[in-house]
């Protein structure tokens, strides 16, 4: 059945938009728990771009990997587990990215680390619903 996506920069702009407002969400509350002044916009802002560029960086990896032939499973048919399983290593990495850019430089605190890079992880994961949402709404997919 031919099915396409209208408008698939309005629809990416809107799943960005809605991770920007829940990362910066979450920077502040980042900000609270290491006791740090830091922007929450910027903070914010600066997941998202981490998480657009590793998250472009893991879809085309996975959009290569599958076109040849060598995954076990298509994206184009429902984002197998095998997807979203490989996800956590690179949420893990952004999160702790971003603690140390903002938060913990020399990593002093490490199982606070943990606990903020956990809490993170799974907030990203939350967020996928109402962003992938938001996508599918503004982007105009069509079938047949």
């Amino acid at each position: 059945m031919p099915a396409g996506i209208s408008h698939p920069g309005l629809g990416y702009a809107t799943f960005c938009a809605i991770k920007f407002v829940g990362y910066t969400a979450a920077a502040h509350f980042l900000s609270m728990q290491y006791d740090r002044d830091v922007s929450a916009w910027k903070v914010g802002a600066v997941r998202t771009l981490i998480g657009m560029l590793a998250g472009g960086a893991y879809f085309g990896l996975w959009y290569l990997v599958q076109r040849t032939g060598h995954a076990p499973g298509g994206i184009h048919g429902g984002f197998p587990l095998l997807y979203l399983v490989g996800l956590l290593p690179v949420r893990i990495a952004e999160w702790w990215l971003l603690t140390w850019l903002f938060y913990d430089r020399k990593l002093r605190e490490p199982a606070k680390g943990w606990r903020m890079v956990g809490l993170g992880t799974i907030w990203s994961c939350v967020l996928d619903a109402p962003a992938i949402s938001g996508f599918i709404a503004t982007a105009g997919f069509w079938v047949c």
